[in-house]
């Protein structure tokens, strides 16, 4: 099978010159939908990859707690807090008015996963016309036949088989033609996190090895979320914004890495954001 290995050059023309005369929001608004009572800081997480990779602007609509916590991690993000513990089929409306100012929705951060968020998770899928990042919680609740060309889903290994229900190989050879398939299958476009990413849209197909066995710690796919759906709020396509996320992420993730071992930290990835683009983005 044909596929590019990712490395630092698809930064280069991901950013363009900006004229003079730009405002707030020409480089994209990024929607973020998730939170729970119990995952508060998983939808920060986000905001904050998201801002450091280039969009203008992220707005949060969670739960009450989660919306307090999250505003606490910084003054540039926005949020929209609804009652409850959870969000719900009942949260809709606000999401989908709020869906209409947005480039991007990132769906399923701290979720939840019971039949109320996945009834939510659904009706965004069919009701909402938006590119869609759908990660974490959203990838084990989303019916898969709702899967289309707008939406980038981001599973590791066991988040593939809940939602393809399909065990995948150890061997990287046969994790690329089964992430392909499933690609082509459901017309959409696959990030699968790894060792090794494999990334495909059933016609470009990449794989990225630049990680650190350090990123097991939690709220680095909420990174990785954060920064691909900036990237597709800038305008790139979502499949290159994939790609590069998936190297962004993990280049910075070995930076960190290398210096703190076991003290690794996310917020410390999303520091070292600005460093890996900056080093190689055209100017």
């Amino acid at each position: 099978m044909i596929y590019t290995v990712v490395n630092e050059k698809i930064i280069k023309g991901l950013y363009k010159r900006r004229d003079n005369w730009v405002h707030k929001g020409n480089f994209g608004r990024v929607l973020i939908v998730g939170g729970s009572k119990i995952y508060t800081g998983s939808p920060a997480i986000v905001a904050l990859s998201a801002l450091r990779t280039g969009c203008d602007l992220t707005e949060i609509i969670t739960t009450r707690r989660a919306a307090d916590i999250c505003a606490s991690f910084s003054p540039e993000i926005i949020t929209l807090p609804l009652e409850g513990d959870y969000l719900g089929p009942d949260s809709f409306d606000t999401i989908k008015k709020e869906s209409e100012k947005c480039n991007v929705i990132v769906l399923g951060n701290g979720l939840g996963v019971n039949n109320k968020q996945k009834e939510l998770v659904d009706m965004i899928l069919r009701e909402i016309n938006k590119k869609i990042v759908v990660d974490a919680d959203a990838i084990k609740l989303a019916d898969k036949s709702l899967l289309d060309k707008r939406v980038l889903i981001t599973p590791n290994s066991n988040e593939f088989k809940v939602i393809f229900n399909e065990e995948l190989s150890h061997d990287t050879d046969k994790r690329l033609k089964q992430v392909h398939e499933k690609a082509v299958e459901y017309h959409t476009n696959i990030l699968l996190k790894g060792h090794i990413d494999v990334i495909s849209n059933g016609e470009r197909t990449f794989i990225n090895k630049i990680n650190s066995v350090y990123m097991t710690k939690g709220g680095t796919g909420d990174s990785l979320a954060g920064i691909s759906g900036s990237l597709i709020a800038q305008g790139n396509d979502i499949i290159t914004s994939a790609a590069a996320a998936a190297f962004i992420n993990g280049y910075s993730g070995r930076t960190v890495g290398k210096k703190e071992r076991e003290s690794f930290s996310v917020m410390h990835l999303i520091e070292n954001i600005e460093y890996t683009i900056n080093k190689w983005k055209s100017q």
